[in-house]
Formats: C-alpha cells, sequence, structure tokens
C-alpha cells in the first residue's frame, strides 16, 4: 500500500511500529471536506480526507489526531457534550497533544538518530525544548491545532497568559509516553543512540517478529502492554488538563499489587522503580530498627549487581530516580553508618550449585558472629535467582531465623515474581518483607518494583523519620502516608507510573488464566526450550539444584535455563558472551557475506531476545569467568500476549522450526560466520527504533555508545 495516501491512515497506523498501539479504539472514515488530513470529532472517533499528503505528512497528522482523541475519550464522561468544550481546559487539551506529537517527531521513523528533521508545522520547534513558549505562541499554537478537530471542539476566547501558566505547571508531564516510560529511574533505562534500545536490548514500544526469551532481565513490551502504557500517560495528561493531582492513580497502582498478590490494602504497598531501589527502601527500614546491620547475601552474585552497595545504604549508580547526580558507591545521607554486608557465592567453580547445607552452614555462622557482636541481622532469601534458583528453602530459612529470635529480619526477594500470589501472603504472614517487581516474570517494562511491608516493617513508619538521603530516590506518593515518611518529596515518578501500568497489563492477562492451563502451558515450554537446549552441540546446560515439581503450581517448574556457549573445547567468557548477546538482537544481514543464502539472512534479520548473560566462576578460575545466557519463560508466554512458543510432548524434541531452536539456529550462524562478524561495533537494532530523548527535569538522556568487545582469541567457526 502507499502509506502517502491518508485514505489508507488506518492501515499506516496498523503498519506503523511507533503507532499501532495508540490506534484502539480509533475509527477512521474518509471525509472529503476537511481544511486538514484528519478531524477529530467530539466522540474521539478520526475522520480523514481523501487526499494524498506526503508520508512525513501522514505520519505526524496521524500522531496528533490519535492524541487529541485519546485525550477526548478520556475525559470524565469519555467525549465532549452536545453543547461543546469550555475554552480554556479545549486550548490547555489542544496543546497537549501539540507539544506531545512535536516530542514524538523527533524521535520517530523521519528524524534518524543524531539528526532532527523539520516539523510539516510552524509551531513544533519551540514546544519540544525545557522552556515553555511564550503566551502568544502558545496561543498561536492552538488556533492552528483546532483545525485538525471538529467545529464543536474548537476554543474560542481563550486566555492566553492562563494557558502559558498552565503550561508551566504541566510542561514536563507532557511528553510522548514513549519518553516517559524510561524516565525516573537511573542510567540503566537509557537508550543508546545509535540503536535505540537500553542496556537491557528493550526499547519504548513493541518489537515486532522478536523471539523474547529475556525475561530474567528485561523485556520490550507487548501490544496489550505498550496500548496500557499510553493510555496511562494519556490519563496523567488529562488530570493535568483538568486540574487534578495524579495521587488517585497511584493509589491504584498499589491497590492493584495488594489484590494480585493477597495483602490486606494498599498501605503495606510502597512503589520502587527497581529491584536495587527496593533493596535500598529495605535498609531504610531496618534503619529504623537498628544502627548496626548486617546483612547477608546467599547467591548475591545471581542477584542486582547493585543490592550488595544497597544494603550498605550507598548509592548504587552515577544518578538516582530523581534524576539527582551522584557518586556510586558514597554512602547516602542518614542511613545507617554501621552496615555490613556478607556475600556467599551460590555457585563454584564450572557452575556448580553449592549445596544448600554448605549455604545454610556459612549463614549460621555469619549471623552468629554478627549477634555476637550487637548487630542486628537481615537475611535474604531469594525466591528465585537469576539462573532459576531457590537460595535458600524457606524451611531452611525459618530455622536460622530460630536459632536468634527477634534479632533477625528476612527480605524475600521475590523479583522475579515466578511464584504464586500464596506464597508472598505466606511469606508476609511469618513477618518476613517480599519485594517483586513487574518487569521480570510478567513482563512489564524494566523498573518496576514494590516492596511489600509485614506489620513489623510497618510499624517502623510510624516512629522517628525515613533518610534524609532517600528523598533523592523516592517521592511520598510511593510510600504510605505514615509519619516516618512525610521527609519525602511530594511529585510523581510519572515513569514509575506508567511501567507499572504496562505490567499491570501482563498481570491481569496472566490471572486470567486458568491454573492448570498456567501450569500446563509453563510446562510444555520447559520441556521444548530443555529439549532444544539439550540437543545444541554449541551449549552447555548449567547445573541447578532439583526442585521437587507439584502438580498443577505452575511456579514449581524451572522457567529459567542458563547456559554456556562452547567454541572449540572452551567457553566463553562473560564479555564474550555478552556481545552474542547484542548480536542475537541485532540484523545482522548487511553484515553477512555476499554469498550467504537467503534463509540464513532471514536467520541473520532474526532478533532473538534472550536473558543477559551472569558471569560463572570457570574452572581455570578466570577474572570475568564465563558468562551464561538464559532462555526464561515468562508470562506473556501462557497468556499469549506475545505470541504463543511452539510445545513439543515429554520426551520429543523440538522441532526446527520451535523458537528455541530458531534462536540457536542464529547463534550458530553467528558463530559461523565470526570473521565476517570480528570488526563489527554496535550493530544496528532488529526493527528498532531511534533512541527517545527527554526534555524537561530528570529526563534521562542517551547512553554513550560503547565499542563491543572482540572474540579474537577463539575460533569460533561450526560446520
Amino acid at each position: 500500500m502507499d502509506a502517502s495516501n491518508l485514505t489508507d491512515v488506518f492501515q499506516y497506523v496498523q503498519r506503523s511500529p511507533t503507532l499501532r498501539h495508540m490506534l484502539a479504539p480509533c475509527s477512521v472514515v474518509p471525509h472529503p471536506s476537511f481544511e486538514r488530513p484528519v478531524c477529530v470529532q467530539p466522540d474521539g472517533v478520526v475522520l480523514c480526507a481523501p487526499g494524498r499528503v506526503e508520508p512525513a505528512t501522514a505520519w505526524f497528522s496521524a500522531r496528533l489526531a490519535l492524541e487529541v482523541a485519546a485525550l477526548v475519550r478520556a475525559g470524565e464522561h469519555g467525549g465532549v457534550p452536545e453543547g461543546g468544550a469550555a475554552a480554556q481546559p479545549m486550548a490547555r487539551l489542544l496543546l497537549a497533544a501539540a507539544r506531545v506529537t512535536a516530542c514524538a517527531w523527533r524521535t520517530g521513523p523521519f528524524c534518524p538518530a543524531g539528526r532532527a528533521e523539520p516539523m510539516p508545522c510552524s509551531w513544533g520547534a519551540a514546544l519540544v525544548g525545557r522552556e515553555v513558549p511564550s503566551a502568544p505562541d502558545l496561543a498561536r499554537c492552538v488556533a492552528d491545532v483546532a483545525f485538525f478537530v471538529a467545529p464543536a471542539l474548537r476554543p474560542h476566547g481563550v486566555d492566553a497568559q492562563d494557558l502559558h501558566g498552565w503550561a508551566c505547571s504541566a510542561w514536563p508531564v507532557l511528553q510522548p509516553a514513549e519518553w516517559l516510560v524510561v524516565q525516573g529511574g537511573d542510567e540503566r533505562l537509557d537508550l543508546a543512540a545509535h540503536t535505540g534500545l537500553n542496556r537491557y536490548g528493550c526499547q519504548s514500544f513493541p518489537r515486532y517478529g522478536e523471539l523474547d526469551f529475556s525475561s530474567s532481565t528485561a523485556s520490550t513490551p507487548t501490544l496489550p502492554a505498550a496500548r496500557a502504557i499510553h493510555q496511562a500517560g494519556i490519563g496523567l495528561i488529562r488530570l493535568a488538563v483538568d486540574g487534578q493531582g495524579a495521587g488517585k492513580a497511584v493509589e491504584e497502582v498499589k491497590a492493584f499489587l495488594a489484590a494480585f498478590y493477597h495483602l490486606d490494602g494498599p498501605a503495606r504497598v510502597v512503589l520502587a522503580p527497581s529491584g536495587t531501589d527496593c533493596a535500598l527502601a529495605a535498609t531504610a527500614l531496618m534503619g529504623l530498627a537498628t544502627p548496626r546491620l548486617t546483612t547477608i547475601l546467599p547467591g548475591a552474585e545471581e542477584t542486582g549487581s547493585g543490592v550488595p552497595l544497597a544494603t550498605c545504604g550507598r548509592h548504587f549508580a552515577s544518578r538516582t530516580a530523581r534524576g539527582h547526580a551522584v557518586c556510586k558507591g558514597v554512602a547516602i545521607n542518614g542511613f545507617a553508618q554501621d552496615a555490613e554486608h556478607v556475600t556467599l557465592p551460590l555457585r563454584g567453580k564450572g557452575g556448580e550449585r553449592v549445596p544448600d547445607d554448605a549455604l545454610f552452614a556459612a549463614c549460621a555462622q555469619h549471623m552468629a558472629r554478627a549477634v555476637r557482636e550487637g548487630r542486628r541481622v537481615l537475611l535474604y532469601l531469594l525466591h528465585v535467582s537469576k539462573t532459576g534458583q531457590l537460595v535458600l528453602p524457606a524451611s531452611r530459612v525459618r530455622a536460622l531465623c530460630a536459632l536468634h529470635p527477634g534479632k533477625v529480619d528476612v527480605l524475600v526477594d521475590a523479583c522475579q515474581a515466578r511464584l504464586r500470589p500464596h506464597h508472598v501472603r505466606q511469606y508476609m504472614d511469618w513477618g518476613w518483607a517480599v519485594m517483586v517487581t513487574g518487569s521480570k516474570f510478567f513482563t512489564g517494562p524494566p523498573f518496576s518494583g514494590a516492596l511489600f511491608l509485614p506489620d513489623a516493617w510497618l510499624e517502623r513508619l510510624r516512629q522517628n523519620s525515613l533518610p534524609a538521603g532517600l528523598a533523592a530516590y523516592a517521592t511520598r506518593a510511593e510510600w504510605p502516608d505514615l509519619p516516618a515518611t512525610r521527609i519525602l518529596p511530594t511529585g510523581l515518578n510519572a515513569g514509575l507510573f506508567l511501567r507499572w501500568s504496562g505490567a499491570r497489563a501482563e498481570m491481569a492477562a496472566f490471572a486470567a488464566v486458568g491454573d492448570g492451563q498456567k501450569y500446563t502451558r509453563l510446562h510444555q515450554f520447559m520441556v521444548a526450550a530443555e529439549a532444544a537446549l539439550g540437543a545444541c552441540p554449541f551449549v552447555r546446560l548449567l547445573p541447578s539444584a532439583p526442585q521437587p515439581v507439584q502438580p498443577e503450581e505452575w511456579d514449581s517448574l524451572p522457567s529459567i535455563f542458563a547456559f554456556a556457549v562452547l567454541a572449540h573445547g572452551g567457553v566463553l567468557d562473560l564479555a564474550q558472551a555478552r556481545r552474542l548477546h547484542g548480536l542475537l538482537l541485532a540484523d545482522l544481514t548487511a553484515h553477512l557475506p555476499a554469498g550467504a543464502g537467503a534463509a540464513e539472512r532471514a536467520l541473520a534479520a532474526l532478533p532473538c531476545h534472550v536473558g543477559q548473560p551472569v558471569a560463572i566462576a570457570t574452572a581455570e578460575g578466570g577474572e570475568e569467568g564465563m558468562g551464561a545466557l538464559r532462555v526464561s519463560a515468562s508470562a506473556r508466554h501462557v497468556s499469549g500476549t506475545g505470541g504463543l512458543c511452539g510445545t513439543v510432548e515429554d520426551g520429543q524434541t523440538a522441532t526446527p522450526d520451535h523458537p528455541v531452536a530458531r534462536m540457536l539456529a542464529k547463534l550458530g550462524l553467528i558463530l559461523h560466520y565470526w570473521p565476517d562478524l570480528a570488526d563489527l561495533e554496535g550493530p544496528a537494532p532488529a526493527h528498532g527504533g531511534s533512541a527517545s530523548q527527554g526534555c524537561g527535569a530528570g529526563v534521562a538522556q542517551p547512553a554513550t555508545a560503547q565499542g563491543w568487545p572482540g572474540i579474537s582469541s577463539l575460533a569460533l567457526g561450526q560446520s
């Protein structure tokens, strides 16, 4: 089809990866008498004229119309009454849609990375900056945008000064959802200018056609999640248009999580951008109970890399979630000065799993020493680790607590979220705090975390005050409204709210599947993935501690498979595995030799997203160790939001067209053509987009492009 024919705008939007999630429930019909290519009606319907326009104008007009239509539908009554719209709110709405569209243009398909193509309007360039334009300029913008809407929606008698005052207060939230969703976190969320991907290999809008097994790390949003994120962004803007605060919207997220995990109310929920931010929040709460803290971390290398710093009340990144520049490793103001952590490795050389008995004995030894010294202990329970391990079983943790009654707190790191709500409720009943995310198993956008507080932890918030330095990380809205939290600033982490909105969509879809089907579909995934990995000659599965599988209990099934990549009798180290992780995700067709066939080129273009490599000690004790990549099941494989994976029955082998087998085929292709890829630096993302660049306070900046470490020391050709 001809994308420049705006009569086909419905099909055009459907085929645009940056607009498709905005389409529903939009209706588009031809109409010959409009002054502009599109016209939004009072009920939110978009009509379009049959005239032909350039593709860039088609995209710009479609985006503007979709933003206006969504804002109109998001009104209290889902549209505009017959009497027409009030002038001032409608002027705000049109200005908001104009700014969002102008910002989106700067990182859309017609502005390649590093270039800003002129917009097909006179007002766009002024709206994308940090500074609010003058009142007359805003009024002229609204007057022009009014020609994109029906007469009943056109504001008359706009107070330009009032509009300007409103814009000055609302400007930071008037941004595209794909920009907001990468704000309110640390530098791990930043999008690289040359790929449009963050450090996890994720982008802000769906990557159609991707083979996605990356839920142990992070995932790119599915179409349903992207729709929920966009609608959440529209909701925030509509609240600003109507002069309302966003506190109620944040409370709805807490209420959803409380209901999902069978808690007795949202007052037990603390929202946090990441699992590491949850760990920092837990450390702050421990500081309210003791000035001398020892945190014991069995399996520390298989939790967040910043967790050891967070447990000592130290900055774990170079930028906080609220946009403050900090020095990584420096103590945070107000946190306990006498805090220490003890890390206990989960695996030995060659990736062998340390037995639970040995971990139990080590924990008991360090716990006894800390208690003798008059310290309070915080013990981590990993449910589950980056490679799918339970560290330690709950029965062992309860036995450790019984050794020192009243001296030990437990924090369950369930950030992988591979557990049923029943287990969360049980942990809480035992007085243990639990942290989860919506961005691992549930595949919401990365950086959506939550900490659930048991009675004793909640009681601490009724006394004293949280550390002053926590104000650089969190706002009052994310915490329970209790005396200790009032030291935190007011405000909204809009990015965190949008990310949890995407995760909620995935969680609701998963919850709608019957328990029996959850078990069956995850079991099928497990069998298929294990068969494909077991049959592959150049990978080796890492050993795992056996866990009993309970019929109909989906969380008793293993859902993460960690594997090392073999090459010429050795294994790839961490740096090499990281490079392969990026190459699997990239479109490599342009870098294949001229003689490569059509089948190889199709495989080279296939985006394959697996979990980032975990450092595993080698038998030789190498400094970086080997890098274990991961194939993971996720909620979207159960609910179908991201497309169902193929399945195999017990005792069968995975077919060559099974998604995991296809991913391994691309991995083999990369190894086979390694001499042709050895000098490749920063490959283009497969079906990716340009980087989102923020404007306004606390906006994430694109990450600096990093070179791709070579594997020249290995001959990786495969026959």
